[in-house]
């Protein structure tokens, strides 16, 4: 056997004991893997349940084709890191006004220390990672990482849905896990519990089945430019981007919910180019910058339209509960 295909235990250990120092969890797997990965991706596809374009999402091509950096893969790593949601504060005449960005969005900083991390481990012992673009929720469930819910959110021990998941290749041969949870893939709370059915403000999310309707999520929706559709109730908004309604309500979440804390602030200037609809391209640069610390760059098109739906979902729900 070629001893540079050997399993390398040792550095699988020096991998576990540096992530986890730094509250991160994470699993290895064959890139056989990929083929059932994409096998399962494309059956939901052909059966109406996935959409073509989040299968298109992973890349061009469905071969899910590693970079130049890392000649040969050898494993795939799935990382779980915490991340809670968060506040930031907009100014208006009227006042300030706070909205929720739910946990994934800020990824840039995980991500750095993340791969910091793995290279600090891997490239002494003579290996490569490069980040990969792949079903990351499918592969953390696949190799016992996490778990779905009925919402299709991942659930990670010790971390509930507030996590954020990335993968990576690497030419490292190391131990691979298997499905430790022996194809029960859903939690087990989620059987007898459908908190996430009732709440759910577009109905996406199914009585009975397993998989949700993703084009009607809320989620789906506000990371799209356009108009609303018009059965959408207008106060179904709760988070500047994404849907925070399932998983606040979810038991397994029940030990990881915090307050969000406010972690950026735009004032009025900002706020009103921001409402503007603009590209990025075309903001201020320190507005940009700004955003860009934020994971929010991306979504300049959509921010103005979305704080708008959430300010008046906000006065729908105050109206409600004054009684007016």
């Amino acid at each position: 056997m070629d001893g540079v295909r050997v399993k390398d235990s040792g550095v699988k250990t020096r991998l576990t004991e540096a992530l986890s120092a730094a509250g991160l969890f994470f699993r290895a797997a064959d890139p056989a893997l990929l083929v059932e990965l994409e096998g399962i991706l494309t059956e939901l596809v052909a059966k109406g349940a996935v959409s073509r374009e989040l299968l298109e999402t992973y890349g061009p091509s469905p071969e899910f084709v590693p970079p130049e950096e890392v000649k040969e893969v050898r494993s795939l790593l799935v990382v779980a890191a915490s991340s809670p949601a968060v506040k930031v504060r907009f100014h208006f005449e009227e006042g300030p006004f706070e909205a929720v960005i739910p946990p994934t969005y800020i990824s840039t900083p995980i991500r750095e220390e993340t791969v910091r991390l793995l290279r600090s481990v891997l490239e002494p012992a003579g290996y490569s990672v490069a980040r990969a673009s792949l079903p990351v929720k499918l592969l953390a469930v696949r190799t016992g990482l996490a778990r779905y819910g009925r919402n299709n959110v991942a659930y990670v021990p010790n971390l509930g849905s507030f996590v954020r998941l990335d993968a990576y290749w690497t030419d490292a041969p190391l131990p691979h896990e298997e499905d430790v949870f022996q194809g029960s893939w859903r939690l087990s709370s989620c059987p007898p519990c459908r908190n996430c059915h009732h709440v759910c403000p577009t109905g996406c999310i199914p009585y009975d089945g397993t998989v949700i309707e993703a084009t009607r999520c809320l989620t789906y929706l506000n990371e799209r430019e356009g108009e609303w559709p018009a059965w959408l109730d207008p106060a179904a908004h709760n988070a500047l981007i994404g849907c925070l309604r399932c998983q606040e309500l979810c038991p397994a979440d029940r030990f990881f919910l915090r307050i969000p804390k406010v972690v950026a602030e735009f004032d009025r200037k900002e706020t009103q180019w921001i409402l503007q609809y603009r590209p990025a391209e075309e903001l201020p640069p320190a507005l940009r910058d700004k955003l860009r610390a934020l994971d929010l760059e991306e979504y300049t098109t959509v921010l103005g339209r979305n704080l708008r739906a959430l300010r008046t979902a906000e006065r729908i729900r105050q109206a409600l509960r004054s009684g007016d």
